[in-house]
This record gives structure tokens, C-alpha cells and sequence, in this order.
């Protein structure tokens, strides 16, 4: 008895200077002061190091992403935004394109070699018969903040719809920076261009087909 009780003395000691009272668990501790549960959550998941660990794993946080996408009813959101029926932008099927967005970001590679961060991305598109509308909502999983956007082009403005690589500098705890590559729908109109996170659409390179298309036809 006496031997379990000093095995599990000793446990406790390690376990406490090793795990709880590390400097990774202390700094992941200060960074969860007054987050929701689901925040702290999010955080130990991409910052919380250590064998004796316990975080959610990979697919658990991706339930959580698409949990909170699918809350917030995006595309109901969108069509308020724009100010219009949803017949009224049909000239084609909408177009959406969604994935994780790093830049200024918790990042971390799953154990599958693809790239998670904290910070998602939805975008809507609608096509009338004489503009486009885009729809941007991006939002933070380990914080309470999000940003949205729309606007709309007539087709003769429109450049081009293709696909674009981009590097985002994401960062993990304290000054840790690094740089992810990730996929990007981007749409060029005069004087500016527009990127979107497309990483989460498996038939991305079919929508923007039938997107070229349809600008080619307006073009004519």
C-alpha cells in the first residue's frame, strides 16, 4: 500500500511539473482567461503541447468548424445582405466557396499533412442577369470576432474568375510565425482583386468553369 501511495505521489509531482505547471501549459492557461468553454477548447487544440496532453482531435475540431458554419445559415445571410429574391439572382446556380483562412491565425497541420487554422471562411456568389454579387463571412473560432462583406460588379467590369495559390503567415503561441500555402478563388475587377478560401470545396475548378462561361457569354 505504501509503495502504490508513493507511485502516486510521484505521478502527481511529475504530472505537475511537467504538464500543469510547464510554461506551454501556463501560457495556454493565460490565453483562455475569460473565453468561452468551446474558445479554450479551440486553443488547447492548436497550442497545447506536451505527451500527457489531452486536446480534441482533428476530426472533432473540424464537427466543431462545420457546427458553427452551418449556425449561422449563411446563405439566408447573404441574400439579406444583398437585398434581393433569390430569383432575382438565378441567372445561374450560386456559387460557394469556403475553407480556412490563416493570415493572423492559429495554424497546425493535421495529422493527415493538410492545414488547419482558427479562422474560417464562407463565400456566396449570385449571378443576375446584369451583376454579380459576392458575399464574404469570415469568423474566428478561439474568439469572438468575424467580418463580413459584399459587393456587386456588372459582368462588362469583371476581369477574370481563376484560382491563385497564396501564402498567409499564421502564427502558434506567443511569437511563433509561420508561412501557409492555401488555394484561393480570386476574381479580378478594375483596380482591385478579390480572394476567397476555396480549400474546403472538393468541385471548385467545375464552378469556376461555369462561371467563365457565363462571363464569357455576358461578354459577347
Amino acid at each position: 500500500m505504501g509503495a502504490l501511495l508513493f507511485i502516486l505521489i510521484v505521478a502527481a509531482i511529475v504530472y505537475y511539473t511537467k504538464v500543469y505547471n510547464s510554461p506551454n501549459a501556463k501560457a495556454v492557461r493565460a490565453i483562455c482567461k475569460g473565453k468561452t468553454p468551446d474558445q479554450q477548447k479551440v486553443i488547447e487544440y492548436f497550442c497545447k503541447e506536451g505527451c500527457m496532453t489531452k486536446t480534441m482531435d482533428d476530426d472533432e475540431y473540424l464537427s466543431m468548424v462545420r457546427a458553427k458554419r452551418d449556425s449561422l445559415n449563411l446563405r439566408q445571410k447573404a441574400l439579406n445582405k444583398i437585398g434581393l429574391d433569390e430569383d432575382e439572382v438565378s441567372e445561374i446556380s450560386p456559387a460557394t466557396f469556403e475553407g480556412f483562412v490563416y493570415k493572423n491565425a492559429y495554424a497546425k497541420k493535421r495529422a493527415n499533412g493538410n492545414w488547419v487554422s482558427s479562422s474560417y471562411q464562407v463565400a456566396w456568389l449570385f449571378f443576375s442577369s446584369t451583376q454579380i454579387y459576392i458575399y464574404r463571412y469570415t469568423f474566428n473560432m478561439d474568439e469572438d470576432k468575424k467580418t463580413e462583406s459584399t459587393d456587386e460588379f456588372f459582368y462588362k467590369d469583371v476581369t477574370s474568375f481563376s484560382t491563385s495559390s497564396e501564402s498567409e503567415q499564421a502564427h502558434g503561441l506567443g511569437d511563433e510565425k509561420f508561412e501557409v500555402e492555401s488555394n484561393k478563388f480570386k476574381m479580378v475587377v478594375p483596380g482591385d482583386q478579390i480572394f476567397v478560401s476555396m480549400d474546403g470545396v472538393a468541385d471548385s475548378e467545375n464552378i469556376i468553369q461555369a462561371m467563365k462561361q457565363k462571363l464569357r457569354e455576358k461578354k459577347m
